[in-house]
């Protein structure tokens, strides 16, 4: 067995690929997350809407799963550290939130 002492330096980080627009790319809207997994080094992001049932009488509010989110744990921290940026700067900060001021 050989074992090296030198250490690797570190590799420069390569600019990300271009993005290409898709106009016909699927939009989905949610209300909130029901909930988050971890599968085999994914993270799973499952998301809802508030709808409303107006089959019967009394109208009744359900979350119904809208779709869901499979993301690399790099993909999975760079959306968390790249929302909570964006809504720092439009001053919804996460730590604001429900009167945590």
């Amino acid at each position: 067995m050989y074992i090296s002492s030198r250490s690797r330096a570190p590799q420069p980080r390569q600019a990300p690929p271009p993005l290409v627009d898709n106009p016909f790319a699927a939009e989905l809207f949610a209300t909130g997350c029901a909930g988050f997994t971890s599968l085999g080094g994914t993270v799973v992001l499952t998301l809802e809407a508030a709808r409303c049932d107006h089959s019967g009488e009394t109208p009744v509010v359900e979350r119904v799963v809208a779709g869901r989110i499979a993301l690399t744990v790099a993909g999975a921290q760079a959306l968390a550290a790249g929302l909570n940026q964006f809504l720092d700067q439009q001053g919804l900060a996460p730590a604001r939130a429900g009167g945590n001021q």
